[in-house]
């Protein structure tokens, strides 16, 4: 430490603040073996924490005064003293704990705590506006309302209420209150019903009748009856009123669920007996053009299709009509569904592929100079321009610019606490507190950020960085090739290629070894249990259980000999292979009809995420054959040339 804190002669105040006057050349995250003492003083006294914060722990703690993990000590400290602390005391420690995830997380713990001992000045002394979390936000509205604050308490209830799901357990108390003193009026109620039918929530539109008068219950009764058997409103006989025409549309839109041709003939048929909003109209159009682009049997007529959705020109609409005459193969309704779109979304890669495409097909005019700017970019469909064009990829890469390095101390105090916790093999903790930090900064420096990350091999943590800051030229922070060495290896014994194998890691988890999906997939390749299971009955590994999916070795062996059997079902068919790996087999056999070209089936394929999955990582692969210097195609010949 003394040899950080005197370099070039003069004293600093903690490495912390040694960073900025050091300059460039020397580099402001100390050494791991600079802070070896700290760290196992550090470990010691979480050891003596579990046993009382006795006059050892207290010693330990003022030996501790620049690392950067000693919050965490404070953190745990303060959490037992929640109950005598006040909000200046709260505030103080919030305020030295900024520039780490543990600051709201302390919040959140003194909230709750005062919310529960109901000491209301205290919950409000800390606070300036309404906190996020919902709970919290009712724990907020009632401090108002013990606190003399009426009005802003019932406004903040009345917006809690009117959800279309049963709202946090914690807002009961609160809604209590001003249900006694006077609680929603008629259009709140039916406000709150239409959010409950459109949730699918059937038990809350009839929990609401207790709140109304009788025709408004009678209305509701009705609106339940139709949300249960939506052909009711084809015999339904309506009054001219707005309650009613809301009855009609959303029973237009959950009959169009069950049958948009039934859908769009009970619409036709009430829209000539009663008066309906704008709203009402498109609401219900929008729902029988969505679920007929879907719909195997019995879609509304087409013709009106499409005249809606050139009427509507909304996106996410005429993006799914366009996905089928991809799949038709018809060229002029494509041109037609591309004039559509915003302009937004003419501008991206793809439709101006398909706008291309479309046009040589009908042969209305020269589309040389679309090929051209569209083979400039570095994309699946920029590539596959290029293919057309026969000429080489533009990966477009920006170096790494010169930059001075961020002075903000909050920020070294991120840097300097993601270091100490991967040393201390707290991966997780690290990659939320990196996350937060490059949430706490400027975009200029998330790019400072990822160039710091590439310096420590932090490769993971260099991607966040990109992916924060949207710098999207720089492949040498979106593309490391970290675990190389395993890559290359299995794929070796896989009869693999190592660059599609790091670019499907790439791809499923950022190149973060511990990463873990809402479904449970885990590691590198993103393998499910089940399947890492049964490959791991065909390979001698290490594999012991689910644990083991976090070692990098372990993942990749695996989700190579996944990928291994895919390739060889598909006879060596990449583009099937990568929609099997993310989708699974059999949809990728429901989706195969043996017609399609390869660019009109994966741009047709019903599922977007592999729609995506499919082309990012045949792009990615380009890109890493690429910048390796080794030649790169988009396509294999076999690929290009066969029916899907």
């Amino acid at each position: 430490m003394e040899a950080l804190r005197f370099l070039g002669g003069a004293a600093c105040l903690g490495w912390l603040f040694c960073s900025a006057a050091m300059g460039s050349e020397v580099s402001p995250i100390p050494s791991v073996d600079q802070w070896a003492t700290e760290r196992a003083l550090y470990e010691e006294a979480l050891v003596e924490l579990d046993s009382g914060a006795g006059n050892r722990y207290r010693e330990i703690r003022s030996a501790l005064a620049d690392y950067p993990l000693r919050i965490d000590l404070d953190f745990s400290t303060s959490l037992g003293l929640l109950h005598d602390m006040t909000p200046a005391e709260a505030k103080t420690f919030i305020a030295r704990a900024q520039g780490t995830p543990l600051a709201s997380r302390f919040l959140v713990a003194y909230l709750r705590h005062k919310a529960q001992d109901r000491r209301w000045r205290a919950f409000l002394g800390v606070l300036d506006a309404p906190p996020a979390m919902t709970e919290l936000q009712c724990h907020y509205y009632r401090a108002q309302l013990a606190t003399g604050e009426p009005v802003i308490a019932y406004a903040g209830a009345a917006a809690l209420w009117n959800v279309g799901f049963s709202q946090d357990d914690a807002c009961d108390p609160l809604f209590d209150r001003w249900m006694a003193a006077g609680g929603p009026d008629g259009a709140m109620i039916w406000s709150r019903a239409l959010k409950a039918f459109k949730a699918k929530n059937g038990h809350l539109i009839r929990y609401l009748k207790r709140f109304a008068g009788d025709s408004l219950q009678r209305d509701l009764d009705e609106l339940g009856a139709v949300y249960r058997r939506p052909s009711r409103i084809e015999r339904g006989r309506y009054q001219d009123t707005l309650r009613h025409g809301d009855i009609i549309a959303y029973g237009v839109v959950r009959l169009a669920q069950l049958s948009p041709s039934k859908a769009y003939k009970t619409m036709t048929a009430l829209a000539q007996t009663h008066r309906l909003t704008v709203e009402q109209s498109d609401l219900m159009r929008g729902s029988i053009v969505r679920h007929s682009l879907f719909a195997e049997r019995a879609p509304a007529p087409a013709r009106w299709v499409d005249a809606q959705i050139e009427r509507l020109r909304d996106d996410e609409l005429t993006l799914i009509w366009l996905r089928k005459q991809i799949a038709r193969g018809d060229w002029a309704a494509i041109q037609r569904g591309l004039g559509w779109l915003s302009s937004s979304a003419q501008g991206q890669d793809r439709w101006r592929y398909w706008d291309a495409r479309s046009r040589d097909q009908l042969g209305s005019g020269s589309t040389e100079a679309l090929w051209e700017a569209l083979s400039q970019t570095r994309s699946f469909h920029g590539f596959l321009a290029a293919d057309h064009l026969g000429a080489a990829y533009q990966l477009n890469a920006s170096p790494p610019p010169t930059l001075d390095r961020p002075e903000s101390p909050a920020i070294w105090l991120g840097v300097g606490r993601v270091q100490e916790l991967l040393v201390l093999k707290q991966q997780r903790l690290a990659k939320e507190q990196w996350r937060h930090t490059l949430n706490q900064v400027a975009v200029a420096d998330r790019e400072r950020l990822g160039d710091l990350a590439i310096e420590q091999n932090w490769f993971d943590l260099a991607i966040d960085a990109a992916n924060s800051g949207a710098i999207w030229d720089r492949l040498d922070l979106r593309f490391p090739a970290v675990h190389w060495d395993e890559f290359q290896r299995i794929a070796a014994l896989q009869q693999l290629d190592a660059y599609e194998l790091i670019a499907v890691a790439r791809r499923e988890s950022g190149l973060y070894p511990f990463a873990r999906s809402k479904v449970g997939a885990r590691g590198l390749m993103q393998l499910m249990p089940s399947t890492a299971r049964s490959m791991a009955a065909k390979q001698s590994t290490g594999y012991r259980g689910d644990a083991s999916l976090y070692q990098p070795n372990i993942n990749i062996l695996l989700g190579a000999t996944y990928y291994r059997e895919l390739m060889g079902r598909y006879e060596r068919n990449r583009v099937k292979s990568l929609a099997a790996y993310n989708a699974g087999p059999s949809r990728v056999s429901r989706w195969s009809s043996g017609e399609l070209p390869l660019d009109q089936w994966v741009d047709s394929l019903p599922f977007g995420e592999t729609r995506e999955y499919v082309q990012a990582v045949l792009a990615y692969t380009v890109i890493y054959r690429a910048r390796s210097g080794v030649t790169a195609s988009l396509l294999s010949e076999s690929e290009r040339a066969a029916r899907y």
